[in-house]
Formats: C-alpha cells, structure tokens, sequence
C-alpha cells in the first residue's frame, strides 16, 4: 500500500512540475493565431524525424549546446507526445546556441505563418527562432526570434518575406539561443503552416 501512495504523489507530483509557472500564451509576430487552412507538418505522434546539431557542425563554428532531439511523453499540447530538445550549458570553447533539425521537400506555397506549441520547463529565459533552409541552393532563411519565457506558449512566425521560395523547404531548423548558461530543455508541439 505504501508503495502505491508513494508512486500516485510521485506522479502527481511530477506532472505538477511540468506545469507552465508563467504563461505568455501567444508571441512572435502576431498577438493571435490567425485563421486560415492548418496544415500539420509534425505533431510527433507518428515517431521522431528530428536530429540534434553538435559538434557534426563545427564547420559552421563552435559546437553547439544541442544534445538530443526525442519523442516525450512529458509534455504535448496535443495529443500524447512532443519534441523534447535538450541542451547543455556554454563553455568558453562553445557557442551559445543550438540546432533541432528535421529534412524533407515540402511545399509550403501559400504559407503565410508557421505556427509551433512551446514549454519551457526551466526557470530562464531563452531565445527561440526558426530557420528554413529552401531550394536546391538550401538557402538560409530565418524568421524572427522569440524570448521564451517559463511556461507554455503558442509561437507564431511570419512567412510573408520568403513567399516566392517557400515552394521547395528542405529543412526546418529550431534554433536555440542560449540567454542564461543553462543545462536544460524544452518541448515543441504541433508544429504547423497557416494559409
């Protein structure tokens, strides 16, 4: 009996402590979702496509602070499962930031946001941005960055500048942006375009 109790407070316990502490709900470049046709381009319900930037990257600089890119149970905004990103904290031989990656050919014409849940189960801030990565030149296009704060949060990024190439993405990248050195993670869900 004693064991039951002590595996029901150890759940409810862990549960309480992914619940947002602060919430902002909505940022980015609108205060709102916008209307328009969903489309879901990963809810991670289906397995994991995603990859973590370390020190594979280094031709593009410092090793990054990225250390896994994986399915959890954790926390979802829908559904059961999300992207968990975790990350170490800088060194003076590393960046400051990190990478979670996942490559296809998909064609986000008409796409006028792209639209991602984030949890932020730490006690620091850190800054979040996404980077497509289009056409056959796999040209670098990154939109604007969010603070996230503790908590749970709806990021919503205009697509409107990158229109005439949004008809062959390669790559999404979630970028990670180190405010506080801290070892960590956070959790993406729902990730999806809006037209």
């Amino acid at each position: 009996m004693k064991r039951l109790v002590f595996l029901a407070a150890s759940i409810v316990l862990g549960a309480a402590a992914l619940q947002p502490a602060v919430s902002q709900n909505i940022i980015g470049d609108r205060n709102s979702v916008p209307s328009g046709t969903v489309t879901v381009i990963d809810n991670f319900e289906k397995g994991n496509y995603w990859i973590w930037a370390a020190f594979d990257w280094e031709q593009y600089g410092p090793s990054k602070l990225s250390t896994s890119a994986r399915v959890s149970n954790r926390w979802a905004s829908e559904g059961h499962q999300s992207l968990e990103c975790k990350m170490i904290k800088s060194t003076p031989d590393s960046g400051t930031d990190g990478m979670y990656y996942m490559d296809h050919r998909w064609d986000f014409s008409g796409a006028r946001y792209i639209v991602l849940d984030v949890h932020n189960p730490e006690n620091s801030t850190f800054t979040l941005g996404i980077a497509l990565q289009v056409t056959d030149n796999w040209r670098w296009k990154e939109l604007t960055n969010v603070s996230v704060r503790p908590g749970t949060h709806t990021v919503v990024l205009d697509l409107s500048e990158y229109a005439e190439e949004l008809y062959q993405v390669m790559r999404i990248n979630i970028c990670y942006r180190e405010d506080v050195p801290m070892n960590g993670r956070f959790y993406v869900d729902n990730l999806r375009i809006i037209k």
